[in-house]
This record gives structure tokens, sequence and C-alpha cells, in this order.
């Protein structure tokens, strides 16, 4: 990730520090890496009972993500979560000043509270690959993925599309919409009803641009047809890109939401 992305949603404050020695295998405090510009995904909790857990999946990938100005973004897959973080060294704080108030059910509820739990309790972290995080005392109690930081190579599916009035609407017509981004430059997928490409380009500061679309002239049902046209409007009316985990959400140059996606592959 390039820099820092704020989640939406109201927060509430909820305090949360969490202290972290850094370590690295074979290396000095002087070498650890910094965790700036950096995404990661959960990949696995501890539960209660000692258990390490898979991450609860079909989630927004309960992202932690390291702004380059300080700044901490993230999700428990259920809540967004804001603060800050000062690394030093091998030291590094974290001050969570914020949680979204929704609620969580189920399997959520757990790894919601396993997260928040754990990261009151890291006291230090190995980063490679991957992101592991341990107690005081050396044991385990999360571990993530190596966050996207490049849209190619990624697939992903609608979630949410700007229907041209000031709208995100999600529908049944909705999950037929897919986009690839490829290593050569170009977006491929399908509208729902046509398939189409077209080229694409991103840049530092994550813009983004796509278009001219090319489509197959297939005709179908018309609310298939107008979740498509709305769909082709809202990736060329795309400017700047936000990937948080396992979604990803394109927005205009007024900043409103154009499309909204979830990674499949």
């Amino acid at each position: 990730m390039k820099g820092p992305h704020r989640l939406g949603h109201t927060l509430a404050a909820v305090p949360l520090v969490a202290v972290f020695a850094m370590g690295c295998s074979g290396g000095g405090a002087a070498e650890a890496p910094s965790l700036a510009g950096t995404s990661w995904s959960l990949a696995t909790y501890v539960s209660a009972d000692g258990v390490s857990t898979p991450a609860v999946p079909d989630t927004d990938g309960a992202p932690l993500i390291f702004g380059d100005d300080g700044s901490l973004v993230g999700s428990t897959g259920c809540n967004s979560l804001m603060g800050t973080y000062d690394q030093d060294g091998s030291n590094l704080s974290i001050t969570t000043d914020g949680l979204t108030m929704m609620a969580c059910m189920g399997d959520l509820a757990v790894q919601e509270d396993a997260v928040l739990g754990a990261l009151s309790s890291v006291a230090s972290f190995e980063a490679t690959t991957g992101l592991t995080l341990l107690s005081e005392s050396g044991d385990l109690l999360l571990t993530y993925d190596a966050g996207i930081t490049d849209l190619a190579g990624t697939t992903w599916q609608a979630t949410g599309i700007n229907n041209g009035a000031g709208g995100v609407v999600a529908d049944d017509t909705t999950a037929g919409v897919t986009i690839t981004f490829a290593d050569d430059g170009t977006v491929s997928g399908s509208g729902g009803c046509n398939a189409f490409t077209a080229p694409y380009s991103t840049s530092d500061d994550d813009r983004i641009q796509i278009g001219p679309i090319a489509a197959t002239r297939m005709a179908c049902e018309e609310p298939i047809m107008a979740t498509e046209q709305h769909f082709f409007a809202a990736l060329e009316n795309s400017t700047t890109y936000t990937v948080s985990g396992n979604s990803l959400n394109l927005r205009g140059a007024d900043g409103a939401t154009q499309v909204n996606f979830t990674l499949t592959s």
C-alpha cells in the first residue's frame, strides 16, 4: 500500500495501546524493517482455548495498514479501527483511537474479541513474507499475510455500483459484474451481460484511469443491462482507488464511490 487509507464509518473512541518489540531473524535492532507503507490481511488468530484459528473468510480481510505518516487503519473483519503508531528501531507503539460500533455475530464476534485482545498484548513481531505478532513471552497471537500493493494480477467481484444518480446500488445483478487487472495494463471482465476489455493505468498517489471500454454487444434483460451501463460509466469515471484488505474502492474526481469490489483471486 502506497500510503494510509482511512476506513469509513463513524468511530467511537476505544483506546487500545500495544507496544511491539520488533525482531528480525538473524538481525539486531538496527536492522529491523520499517512497517511504514505496508499492508497486511489477517491469516490466523488464537482462540480463547489457545488454538490457532483461520481468519473468518468472505470478510474485508481484517487488514492492518501502516501509513507512511504514522497513521494506522484496519479492521477486525467486522468493525473498522484506526489510530497511530510510532516505530523506533525494533520498538513500535500502537494507539487505536477508534472502533466502529457495528454488531458482530457468531464467528465474527469471536474473531473481533480475539484480535482486539491480542493487539493489546503484543510485545514483538516478525516481518518477512508475512507478519507474526507475539506476546511478551513469545507466544503466537496473530499472523497476517502480505496485503495487496499492486492491482496487477488480481480479480474482483462488484459489491456496489454507482447508479449515476448519487447512489451506490447492490442487487441481484451486481454479483455478475467482475474485473481482472492484467500485468499488461489492461482490464477485462463481465458487466453482467457482456464481456469487456479496456486499458488502465495507476500511479503512486493512488490515481487510476480506466478506458475507453470495448464490450461485446449481447442483449440481456433490462435489470442486467442497466447495471452494466452504470458499471461501465462508473469505471470510466473513476480517478482514485483504495485497497483495504480484500476490498477495492474506486472513486470519482468528486470523491464519490463509483464501484466497490471484493477480492476473488
